[in-house]
């Protein structure tokens, strides 16, 4: 059965994170993209096309960090081969979560689905993952729940509280969709290699439509939004997580997802792994340095305060598992320095490495020397990181940014004092909101601030926050972070010959262009390019990569923020006999 569907200071010249554009879905290929590089948040998304047209699904796992099976399945799916139809795959879909084994960081990922939030990282990658869900045509969500679910009381681990070896949809019919009978049929075939009858899955109906429905937090689930959002068949896969065989857990998730897509009209040869594999992967091939010195349990490493922190990553694991590494301080646990620029101002007694959330070593940290005395005694000296570059602010200084800039705050140079730095409207931790945003990523964007905060600037069209050193017992000293609005003024297009073009950027509107293919180079724009994005209306795009205007198919080309994913304009290209603006418009 197949289910088908449906003023700033400068200009910069820099290079956009554009990925390749496409003409067609059929001539795409596969291709993999990692969303928000760079931030503490990234996420690899995955395209398998198949050798014949069919389908498009939507498989993810990793939306809680403390769900092992989920990512491992996902991510084992990217090596298997498609012959008909499509898989987008997001493996890994809440990575900060994973690297601490929990749930969640600021908010529970699967429950910002019923509206557009804009508070936490957690929002900007659920933008992504509606994206790519507005493409398919199925989704499979990949889970590991508690217990073993029951549709009547039993024991404790065994009731309708507990999600583990079930399907779970939220409705048995909706509209044409019968979700119950694919399931059900999925369920006879999967459970009868399955001699352990606890072990057997069950179909677990959430009602979530129903006004008495004993799980009404569903409705901000992801596979309520894939169904009523986009009517579109959605399930979630559960094993459980009071079975402890994590390969037969892995492989019994793996059969029902495969079943599943086999069902939507997918043709797949799922890829080969034994249990040991993936009771192994996490902590096998794996090695990182620190300033040239490679962390491994029982070694001391030396640094120097004032150092800044060169972190290498040497050997990142089996490919087919993809682990995402991650390099704690002992004192910003959760703060991974595989994706954060750190200069050591205040010493640290440990570093630990994980992959996939597991610890693969910890080292101690000796410090040697003494931190180098301030430029300026008679005024503190802020030390911040901005895009990734080091950023020195005296008291009263303004710091120039731009929306979607990466803020770490990094502390006063010279001090001996354990700082405490608030970024006025900012909350680093919703849950223990103590004024301390010293070592967080900050992502500058004025609509996550609580809006009381911001002050009025003398730069237009900037909003302005205010930084303020709370240390007990230390002189007060601030500076100020300028936000202005990011602005996208031209692309720089290059032609088949060779040629450039430079288009005028021009939200709303249509640009004709000669027929034929185009490479994307860069972009004129009042910040980093790196902080941009571009894509179509179904895929992202890279740089340097080429892109078709045709006769009578006319190309969407989007450009978002790299570090929200938000929308900054759309313009629309068109095949004519010469460049320039269209009297056409959306």
């Amino acid at each position: 059965m197949s289910f088908l569907r449906k003023p700033i200071l400068c200009t910069t010249f820099s290079l956009s994170l554009i990925v390749l554009l496409f003409a067609s879905q059929a001539g795409a290929g596969s291709w993999e993209h990692s969303f928000f590089a760079g931030t503490q948040y990234p996420l690899k998304v995955y395209f398998l096309q198949g050798e014949e047209d069919g389908p498009t699904i939507m498989v993810q796992g990793g939306i809680q960090g403390d769900e092992t099976s989920g990512f491992v399945t996902a991510q084992l799916l990217t090596q298997a081969k498609i012959t008909r139809g499509n898989i987008i795959l997001l493996p890994r879909a809440n990575v900060p979560s994973i690297n601490l084994h929990k749930r969640q960081i600021n908010v529970d990922m699967n429950r910002r689905f019923d509206q557009n939030y804009n508070r936490f990282y957690e929002d900007r990658v659920a933008r992504v993952i509606r994206f790519f869900l507005a493409q398919s045509d199925a989704f499979i969500h990949l889970h590991e729940g508690s217990g073993f679910y029951r549709p009547t009381y039993v024991d404790n681990l065994r009731n309708p509280k507990r999600y583990g070896q079930s399907i779970i949809v939220d409705t048995l019919v909706f509209d044409s969709i019968d979700l119950g009978h694919t399931v059900n049929s999925v369920l006879e075939e999967l459970n009868g290699s399955i001699r352990t009858r606890d072990y057997q899955f069950k179909l677990f109906n959430t009602k979530t439509f129903d006004t008495a429905t004993a799980y009404p937090e569903m409705r901000k689930s992801l596979t309520c939004y894939a169904l009523a959002e986009h009517g579109i068949p959605a399930m979630a896969v559960e094993v459980s997580k009071s079975i402890r065989q994590i390969g037969w857990k892995v492989r019994q998730q793996l059969a029902a997802t495969v079943m599943l897509l086999r069902r939507f009209g997918v043709g797949i040869v799922p890829p080969e792994f034994t249990d040991q594999d993936v009771r192994a992967y996490a902590r096998k091939g794996i090695a990182v340095s620190v300033n040239g010195r490679q962390i491994a349990s029982g070694r001391t490493i030396s640094l120097a305060p004032g150092s800044t922190l060169a972190v290498k990553s040497l050997k990142s694991g089996p490919s087919e598992f993809a682990p995402e590494l991650a390099l704690f301080a002992s004192d910003r646990p959760g703060v991974n320095l595989m994706n954060a620029k750190r200069m050591v101002l205040e010493p640290f007694s440990e570093l630990e490495l994980r992959s996939d959330g597991k610890r693969v070593a910890k080292a101690q940290v000796r410090w040697t020397g003494k931190m180098p005395p301030s430029p300026d005694e008679d005024m503190p000296v802020f030390v911040c990181w901005l895009n990734g570059n080091p950023v020195f602010v005296r008291d009263g200084d303004v710091l120039q940014a731009v929306l979607g800039d990466q803020l770490i705050l990094e502390g006063l140079w010279g001090s001996d004092l354990k700082e405490v730095i608030n970024l006025k409207g900012f909350v680093a931790i919703p849950w223990a909101n103590n004024g301390q945003d010293l070592g967080w990523e900050i992502i500058l964007d004025p609509d996550n601030f609580i809006g009381r905060y911001a002050v009025k600037s003398d730069q237009p069209g900037t909003t302005r926050f205010r930084v303020v050193r709370e240390t007990p017992g230390a002189p007060k000293a601030e500076f100020y972070v300028d936000v202005a609005s990011r602005s996208v003024y031209a692309l720089k297009l290059a032609d088949e010959r060779g040629q450039t073009l430079l288009v005028p950027w021009l939200a709303g509107r249509h640009y004709r262009l000669p027929e034929g293919k185009y490479i994307l180079e860069a972009a004129w724009s009042n910040g980093a390019g790196d902080k941009l994005i571009t894509t179509t209306a179904s895929k992202p795009l890279d740089t340097g990569m080429a892109f078709t205007v045709a006769i009578g198919k006319p190309l969407p080309l989007t450009v978002r923020q790299a570090t929200t994913f938000g929308d900054l304009g759309t313009m629309t290209f068109t095949a004519g006999s010469f460049a320039g603006l269209s009297a056409v418009t959306p």
